[in-house]
């Protein structure tokens, strides 16, 4: 069939019109290699993401997934604060936190200190509202801010 289209339409074509219909024909009969190739790193992917930790709250017999701290944080920072989240770490043994570190894209003209209060702001708030401000009290005095560079993404000191 897709023989007949090129065919039919051959004279309308320029030659690098010509090489791109004749390129995306080659292209489509690889989908069983990508399928492949997709099934084979989604299969290895269970073994490399880390098991999510569950992290007390100040509900007994509640506990939340990390990870859903985590994405929690990068949200409220980016709809508050404008900022893209590169990194965050919930740093605690077992189900504790007794610190976290995250890290941002910094744009020019940032007040840095400025902006890393605001930071620090939101992430004691999403600490607070999710996991209580019992059990989350000695992280929310330790919270780390670091910034990267817009487009060298090299760390600021």
């Amino acid at each position: 069939m897709s023989d007949d289209v090129y065919d039919d339409h051959d004279d309308d074509l320029d030659p690098t019109d010509a090489w791109l219909v004749e390129a995306s024909h080659r292209l489509d009969d690889t989908d069983s290699d990508v399928s492949r190739l997709v099934a084979r790193i989604s299969s290895s992917l269970n073994r490399v993401r880390r098991p999510a930790r569950a992290l007390a709250t100040d509900m007994p017999g509640v506990w939340i997934s990390d990870r859903v701290v985590k994405q929690l944080l990068a949200t409220q920072i980016r709809t508050g604060l404008g900022r893209l989240v590169v990194f965050a770490s919930l740093d605690g043994a077992g189900d504790q936190i007794h610190a976290v570190r995250i890290g941002l894209i910094a744009r020019y003209r940032d007040d840095l200190p400025v902006m890393s209060d605001h930071v620090r702001d939101a992430v004691e708030d999403v600490l607070v509202r999710t996991l209580g401000a019992k059990v989350t009290a000695q992280a929310c005095r330790a919270i780390h801010v670091r910034w990267q560079d817009v487009y060298s993404r090299e760390w600021l000191s």
